[in-house]
């Protein structure tokens, strides 16, 4: 029979204390652990948006080089979407948007690269009949498009599934002229939409809003004021080219060049944050 005297009562008592306050400490390190998993879980969310962001400028930086270059083709299968129906390239200038792999090729690679690019290529050859082309070389020589990158707004959906951007795009061309190749200054406005494929970002919807076109020696407020169109040629055989019959849908993004008789405005539409694509807008 066992025999309890105060002795034992009261290591009882200080057992029982000493276990509530075990207790009361492994319940704050459990709060703590939990608070600083909640932490760490916010950070790698904020990490991964930092390096969505940055896959996000690369991909456009590529659409860059692979568009200097004239290799519209291999930038259509690295860094757009092929997957999703509804990828689009919208042309403020042109005022037609392509919705579809099929329509964007014909428009970026058949119409732009291969016809109208190439068309240059018999007036060049008639200015300046000394010069040869490489004999490797599809594209005639002196051609020149070099878009750059400035200011962007990048926005990732909270699901990081899908993202938007907006940038200026400062840049220079060199195309057939009056009498020979000139030199111009072109800016842009670009507004995208990017949506994750295989866990690699690529291009979605692609609206492009020329600024102004000025030659080299021209301000652009003089070419605004004496209202010169730098592209006539270009938009008439862009109307003229039987192989767009089709393939042109409605604009979605309004869009006014630079002109000395408007008011600037806010363009395109900035993005803004979203969790999810179905609660914000398409460029």
């Amino acid at each position: 029979m066992a025999v309890f005297t105060k002795k034992t009562s009261r290591k009882n008592l200080l057992s029982e204390k000493e276990v509530v306050m075990e207790n009361e400490a492994l319940q704050k390190k459990i709060a703590l652990v939990e608070e600083r998993l909640a932490f760490l879980e916010k950070e790698n969310k904020r990490l991964g948006r930092a390096e969505d962001i940055h896959e996000i400028q690369n991909v456009m930086s590529l659409h860059e080089y692979y568009h200097s270059s004239f290799k519209h083709k291999e930038e259509l299968d690295a860094i757009w979407a092929q997957k999703a129906p509804d990828v689009a390239f919208e042309e403020a200038l042109f005022e037609a948007r392509f919705v579809g792999l099929e329509a964007i090729n014909r428009y970026y690679v058949d119409f732009m690269r291969n016809f109208l690019f190439k068309s240059a290529g018999t007036m060049i050859r008639e200015w300046y009949p000394q010069l040869k082309d490489e004999p490797e070389e599809e594209l005639p020589f002196g051609l020149a498009y070099m878009h750059t990158l400035t200011t962007p707004v990048i926005e990732v959906a909270e699901d990081r599934e899908t993202a938007k951007g907006v940038w200026v795009s400062p840049g220079f061309i060199t195309m057939p002229g009056i009498k020979g190749l000139q030199a111009f200054w072109h800016w842009d406005r670009y507004g995208v939409d990017f949506i994750k494929e295989d866990g690699k970002w690529k291009i979605w919807h692609f609206f492009v809003g020329r600024e102004f076109t000025t030659p080299y020696e021209k301000s652009f407020v003089d070419t605004g004021l004496d209202n010169e169109e730098t592209y006539e040629l270009a938009l008439q055989l862009f109307k003229e080219w039987p192989g767009l019959s089709g393939m042109k849908s409605k604009p979605l993004n309004a869009f006014d060049s630079y002109s000395p008789f408007k008011v600037n405005k806010l363009k395109p539409r900035l993005p803004e944050p979203y969790r999810t694509f179905s609660e914000t807008f398409s460029y």
